[in-house]
């Protein structure tokens, strides 16, 4: 009896192991114990406007995601995907690869891999796999008066920003990371996206918020909390930028935001949206520079798609317009007194004092030519060269064309798309 009994505890044993390593066998990339609800969306825009930062993806303290490679919608998608996994609620969106077929945290490719080895396998996964074009079929658009901190803004094709937060004068607080994919910071800036949703049909662009997984397979029509407003909206205000935001401000504020609030936020989102072409500019030089090394002139459809930048250097166009108008709202100023408005309105007036010009390098210079530190140009340069039509976006063009220093035409050697 005892050894049958020890016999029996073996075989129980076994079985045990084997029922233990079939659960690990199809672990997927985490097991949802909780479900997604209002408690836990709620839980989830508090979370991001606390923990998602600039950072997210430079910390070497979080091995799981350090300096994993992403651009605007990749943000997005793993934005979601984080929180999901650290609270053990189920996360899935559409495979725009297989129409019909979804992506979601029980995936079982890499049940071998340790648990960070895994995580980043499934990220890298998704980002192969999702857009600017797909985040529509995720997302629902909402009503204006109920974006909050984990909503997001699209414009398919173009670029997308995480909202992190409201401020008291109703101003978004958004983050965006940039193509190409790469391991970057992101940028965080107070200010609205600079776009107005315009696909009324579709409604594909926008304020928009994840479905929940249980509702994946549903229209975005029937998504609680769907609201098609703001296409209304955009359309009655004939899509202009500033009015359109100034109603989603009144809708979200605690207490109106006075001019010179207005005016210094967005001089100052004016000198990031500057400095983040910055970049966009050296990355392009960087790869042409590369792919010549390597014996090729021109970059591939898919290249120039990366670093040109024509649709950027438009909405900064745009952005400078918008500042202009709200730089002269105010009427007279006092003399001899440097503030924000001055500031602005230096940007656009015909002649300015030598000071005024120092202050202007003070405030925001740009740091254009990264061979000479010393070499740089300030947001009213960049802006006379933008309104005489010098500057181009094409990422062959040479530093001067691109930035419009040069007297002469940029002459294209090389295909555009």
């Amino acid at each position: 009896m005892r050894h049958k009994n020890s016999v029996k505890g073996l075989l129980a044993g076994l079985l045990l192991l084997v029922s233990m390593g079939a659960s690990t066998a199809h672990a997927g990339i985490w097991k949802a114990t909780n479900q997604w609800s209002n408690a836990w969306e709620s839980k989830y825009q508090a979370w991001v406007a606390e923990k998602w930062t600039t950072d997210f993806f430079m910390n070497p303290t979080v091995p799981m995601y350090d300096r994993v490679a992403h651009d605007c919608a990749d943000a997005i998608y793993f934005m979601r995907i984080a929180f999901s996994y650290e609270n053990k609620l189920p996360f899935a969106i559409n495979n725009i690869m297989r129409p019909g077929e979804l992506l979601t945290n029980d995936l079982a490719t890499w049940d071998k891999l340790p648990e960070t080895q895994r995580m980043r396998s499934f990220l890298k996964y998704i980002a192969d796999r999702v857009g600017t074009r797909s985040l529509y079929k995720d997302t629902f658009p909402i009503a204006l008066a109920d974006i909050k901190a984990g909503d997001l803004y699209v414009q398919p094709g173009a670029h997308s920003y995480e909202i992190t937060g409201i401020t008291e004068t109703g101003v978004t607080s958004i983050m965006s990371s940039t193509t190409p994919a790469s391991a970057k910071n992101m940028v965080r800036l107070f200010a609205y996206p600079f776009f107005i949703p315009q696909d009324k049909k579709n409604m594909r662009d926008g304020y928009r918020r994840f479905k929940w997984p249980k509702n994946i397979k549903k229209p975005m029509q029937q998504q609680p909390g769907f609201s098609d407003e703001q296409y209304r909206i955009a359309e009655q205000v004939k899509y202009n930028y500033v009015a359109f935001t100034d109603i989603i401000a009144k809708k979200l504020r605690r207490r109106p935001e006075p001019l010179e609030e207005k005016a210094t936020r967005v001089l100052y989102g004016l000198c990031a949206f500057a400095k983040e072409r910055v970049n966009y500019v050296n990355d392009g030089l960087n790869q042409l520079r590369r792919i010549r090394a390597g014996g090729r002139q021109c970059m591939n459809r898919t290249e120039y798609d990366y670093y040109s930048t024509p649709s950027r250097d438009k909405r900064l166009k745009m952005y400078f317009n918008e500042v202009e108008k709200i730089a002269y709202a105010g009427g007279a100023l006092k003399r001899n007194e440097i503030s924000i408005e001055l500031l602005a309105r230096a940007i656009f007036h015909p002649q300015i004092p030598n000071h005024l010009n120092a202050e202007l390098n003070r405030f925001c210079s740009l740091a254009a030519y990264p061979s000479n530190t010393k070499r740089t140009i300030n947001l009213r340069q960049l802006w006379s060269n933008l309104k005489a039509g010098k500057v181009s976006s094409d990422p062959h063009a040479s530093i001067e064309h691109r930035w419009g220093t040069t007297n002469t035409t940029h002459r294209a050697t090389c295909p555009t798309y």
